[in-house]
């Protein structure tokens, strides 16, 4: 297996379906990131690491 995909975002939930211009896709998964501030998809093992520009103060509500 190659190298992992790591993915800047700027929201802390997101979706994954993998690489879908190739038939390495996967089913949509969607992924909370945590106080960690990362997450990696359990498919493809891509990791999506939130920017620092955004505080835990920041997140929205429920």
């Amino acid at each position: 297996m190659g190298p992992v995909d790591t993915i800047k975002v700027k929201q802390r939930k997101i979706f994954c379906e993998g690489d879908s211009r190739s038939s390495l896709g996967h089913p949509r998964v969607y992924l909370d990131i945590g106080d960690s501030g990362d997450v990696d998809c359990p498919y493809c093992g891509r990791r999506y690491i939130l920017e620092e520009d955004e505080s835990k103060d920041d997140r929205p509500q429920p």
